[in-house]
């Protein structure tokens, strides 16, 4: 069943003055950001305009593994720069990067029944093609596969909000669209919020509850 809002229409995460510094790039300035509950909210930069470092720098600003410099981040209506470290993570809001999210020595089965803690989560084999491949070392796995388990173990303990570095990049074009299509299945039938950065297409402008783009030192709404 999908999750009912929190506290009504409160997002479940938002920004504000946030100001970035990772010489020697130019600082990125985040007047406002919003991630709605049950969202999909694209984060759009170019490899020039939002270069990996930078927007995973941001990303992990969000999540509150990154000190905040200047201005705030509420997740669930508490601010992440006085809470106790590790809060947010145990109230729901987690960060997936690539090259993280499973243990390639283990099985498919093994990885998701750790990450969920000890059970099969069932609810995410309609949304991910993972039931065939349980008995699979995670090593063996071909690149996409290895993005289906990744994004299926992250997903295994039901987070509020995920938040996701680049997860259509490099795909080709068939797995990123259905990649991009199942986020928003788990969006609209599980209230799952996810918020994800990219390259700017269409694509993302028409699947995206909500767009920013990062242009000269600048986010803002798309």
């Amino acid at each position: 069943m999908p999750r009912s809002p929190d506290r009504g229409d409160a997002p479940l995460l938002c920004a504000h003055n946030l100001v970035l510094s990772l010489p020697p790039l130019p600082p990125l300035r985040v007047p406002d950001l919003i991630v709605p509950s049950s969202s999909l909210v694209a984060i759009l930069a170019t490899g020039q305009d939002g270069p990996p470092i930078l927007t995973r720098a941001l990303l992990e600003t969000l999540a509150g593994n990154r000190r905040v410099e200047s201005g705030s981040v509420f997740f669930l209506d508490r601010e992440l720069g006085r809470s106790a470290p590790g809060w947010a993570r145990e109230q729901g809001l987690s960060l997936l990067a690539p090259e993280e999210g499973y243990d390639a020595a283990k099985s498919v089965e093994e990885n998701l029944r750790r990450s969920a803690g000890s059970s099969l989560p069932l609810w995410i084999f309609p949304f991910l093609p993972l039931e065939e491949s349980l008995s699979v070392e995670a090593g063996r796995l071909s690149p996409v596969e290895r993005r289906w388990l990744a994004l299926g173990c992250a997903l295994a303990p039901r987070p509020r909000l995920l938040l996701l570095e680049r997860p259509l990049e490099g795909l080709p074009r068939l797995p990123r669209e259905a990649l991009l299509e199942r986020l928003l299945r788990i969006s609209l039938e599980e209230g799952i919020a996810f918020c994800f950065t990219a390259e700017p297409s269409p694509l993302l402008h028409t699947a995206a509850t909500s767009a920013y783009r990062i242009a000269s030192g600048l986010l803002a709404a798309d």
